[in-house]
C-alpha cells in the first residue's frame, strides 16, 4: 500500500483485501449502540463512537470492554498531565 502511486501509474488499482472476520467485526461494530461509524485501513479495524473517539478493534475484542478500556486509558493520562 505504501508503493500505490506508481502502481496506479502502471495501470494497477491495488485494494485492501478485507477478511471474513474483518467484515465481521465491522458489521458487529454497526450494530454497536456506541458506535456510530466503522472501516478497515491499513489491514485494521477501526470505529468511531458517538463521542467521536476513534478505536482500533482486534477481530477477538469485546466491544463494550474496548470501549471502555480506551475510555480509562485517557483518563489515566489526563490525571497524569494535571499533576
Amino acid at each position: 500500500m505504501k508503493k500505490r502511486t506508481p502502481t496506479k501509474i502502471k495501470g494497477h488499482r491495488p485494494v485492501d483485501d478485507v477478511t471474513k472476520r474483518n467484515q465481521g467485526l465491522i458489521s458487529r461494530l454497526f450494530l454497536h449502540p456506541d458506535i456510530k461509524n466503522a472501516w478497515f485501513f491499513n489491514g485494521s479495524v477501526f470505529g468511531q463512537t458517538t463521542s467521536e473517539e476513534r478505536i482500533k478493534f482486534d477481530i477477538f475484542d469485546n466491544i463494550n470492554n474496548s470501549i471502555s478500556d480506551y475510555r480509562n486509558r485517557g483518563r489515566q493520562f489526563q490525571r497524569v498531565a494535571r499533576v
